[in-house]
């Protein structure tokens, strides 16, 4: 075997695990932003939730956004992804689990308000 196809080779490996990298960054953006234009929908019917929603909708969509770019750095050929890559890769993902999180819990609060007012409807409906 030729050093030429042995350096050919691994560069393909590296463009391939680059293209694979970027597709994950792109779905998880997309992913983000299905999520948070939910989460916004509830924010506008909602307006006790509306600014707190907002803001953890914009920081899950930030995040979102910092992932994807992260993913779409190109590795430079010989070298693997440093180690402040990696650093930025965690900490975009911690906030994206804690904004996740608030949009969920901020959903929960209006659905338990809707089931207690649900149930207080019935409680004063006459008997038949």
């Amino acid at each position: 075997m030729q050093i030429s196809t042995l350096v050919s080779a691994k560069d393909k490996a590296l463009r391939s695990e680059q293209a694979a990298r970027a597709r994950v960054g792109q779905a998880v953006n997309l992913a983000v932003e299905r999520f948070v234009s939910v989460g916004e929908a509830i924010a506008d019917d909602n307006i006790e939730i509306k600014l707190d929603m907002y803001d953890a909708c914009r920081s899950a969509r930030a995040a979102g956004t910092t992932i994807e770019q992260l993913c779409d750095v190109r590795i430079e050929e010989g070298t693997e992804a440093g180690g402040s890559d990696r650093g930025a890769m965690a900490r975009a993902a911690k906030v994206l689990l804690a904004s996740v999180t608030r949009v969920l819990l901020l959903a929960d609060t209006v659905v338990v308000k809707q089931l207690l007012s649900a149930k207080d409807r019935v409680r004063q409906t006459p008997a038949s």
